[in-house]
């Protein structure tokens, strides 16, 4: 798990148990944009092949391997045509925009993402050749919202070297297969939302 610098005496009185890592990053002014550009540094953060980035408002349904992720050690990701969505696509101009190319898929179709370690090296350099700015710096003076990773991560990826991935089609939200139900943590937690939270993690005491 990574957290702002910040965030460490709130987690040294939370008491929390040891369960994992606990890695910190800086602290930046606009923490929606500043979490985005360390999932960018993924793997400074860890020696693995492979990360599997998953945000604190998913819970996972079922059980999960490495497998359900990497298929002939390729990792898989979700896409689907932008000719099929919606009039709202905050996330595409600010995409095509850092990558310089139009971008004909969204690639941030249900979590959880997984991609290579090597993949993260390569879109950094991008920020400094075609911006001539380091990528921190770049997302970091971006207006609110006015950035996507996990777009620009598969869309990079789909231009440069869409050969060492599984693409997979996805029209559904959400998919069939959903390994996780993903939330939204900004949008407050209703009693509907809790009352599904606490079955799915099977604490969710009997009817009265």
């Amino acid at each position: 798990m990574v957290v702002p610098q910040g965030s460490e005496p709130w987690l040294v009185r939370a008491g929390l148990p040891q369960i994992g890592r606990i890695e910190f990053c800086r602290d930046y002014k606009d923490d929606y944009l500043g979490q985005q550009a360390t999932k960018l540094h993924a793997d400074t953060f860890t020696e693995a092949d492979f990360v599997c980035h998953v945000d604190s408002d998913c819970i996972f349904v079922r059980p999960t391997s490495p497998q359900d992720l990497i298929l002939d050690e390729k990792p898989r990701v979700l896409m689907r045509p932008v000719e099929t969505l919606g009039r709202e696509r905050p996330w595409l101009p600010p995409t095509e925009k850092f990558l310089g190319w139009p971008v004909s898929f969204d690639f941030m179709r249900h979590p959880p993402y997984t991609f290579p370690r090597w993949l993260y090296a390569r879109v950094r350099e991008h920020a400094t050749t075609e911006h001539g700015i380091d990528l921190e710096t770049y997302v970091s003076v971006q207006p609110p919202r006015g950035f996507s990773e996990f777009n620009v991560l598969g869309a990079f990826a789909w231009a440069h070297c869409r050969d060492r991935f599984v693409w997979t089609k996805c029209d559904e939200e959400p998919p069939p297969d959903a390994l996780c139900r993903w939330y939204w943590s900004w949008g407050g937690l209703d009693e509907g939302t809790r009352i599904e939270i606490e079955e799915t993690l099977g604490t969710h005491g009997p009817s009265t």
